[in-house]
């Protein structure tokens, strides 16, 4: 009797063992905390201009290209929390500073589920959808482990000097504990700055940007 409680017991530990692991392959962040893989990297730089200042970049899989719409993100599995869904559905007319909200993807191809920071704008004179909206902003940061590539094969372990070697036309600045280098889109409107930390001169968060 004994020996087929344990057995049992046995049983359900291995069972709950295989949820625990399958719940936190699907909703937790990639192990490798954002860093490709070399064949992920050759396909993203293969995929993207080899210039900064064209502000592509590589997510997950997925080539964008900065300016863009919200739609560019929910077109390919990025959702905002039901919490922001209710309460911003829509943007009134000449929104120009509206909220930076989160958006999130779920686990999937092999990649862990990731977030980021957005702050939609309407400059038009009438009111549009949230999913209609334009990017005023998007905000990538390591913390969220988001598998993330830049042109010339820039990514979170980058250091401060590799940025700075393949970025032409930027803003570099080391002073007092703070760096980062901000890079200027082809007509000047729109610029990604990439922030560093200054202990392990690495990438911190990388967020692109229109002018208002």
């Amino acid at each position: 009797m004994k020996k087929q409680f344990f057995r049992h017991l046995s049983f359900f530990a291995c069972i709950l063992t295989l949820v625990v692991l399958a719940t936190a392959c699907s909703n937790s962040a990639p192990t490798n905390g954002g860093i490709p893989t070399e064949e992920q990297r050759s396909a993203a730089i293969e995929a993207l201009d080899s210039d900064v200042s064209s502000l592509g970049f590589w997510v997950d899989g997925v080539t964008y290209q900065f300016p863009m719409y919200v739609s560019d993100l929910t077109d390919n599995g990025w959702a905002f929390d039901s919490s922001t869904k209710s309460e911003l559905k829509t943007l009134p007319a000449n929104t120009l500073v509206a909220p930076a909200v989160a958006m999130r993807k779920k686990a999937n191809d092999g990649y862990g589920a990731t977030a980021c920071a957005v702050q939609p704008v309407n400059k038009s004179t009438s009111e549009t959808t949230l999913e209609s909206a334009r990017l005023y902003s998007l905000k990538f940061s390591k913390s969220d482990a988001p598998t993330l590539v830049l042109p010339s094969g820039i990514t979170w372990d980058s250091t401060f000097e590799e940025v700075k070697d393949a970025c032409k036309h930027k803003t570099a600045v080391d002073q007092n504990g703070i760096k980062y280098i901000q890079v200027k889109g082809g007509d000047s409107s729109y610029t990604v700055t990439i922030n560093f930390d200054a202990e392990t001169d690495t990438i911190t968060t990388i967020e692109y940007q229109g002018r208002l």
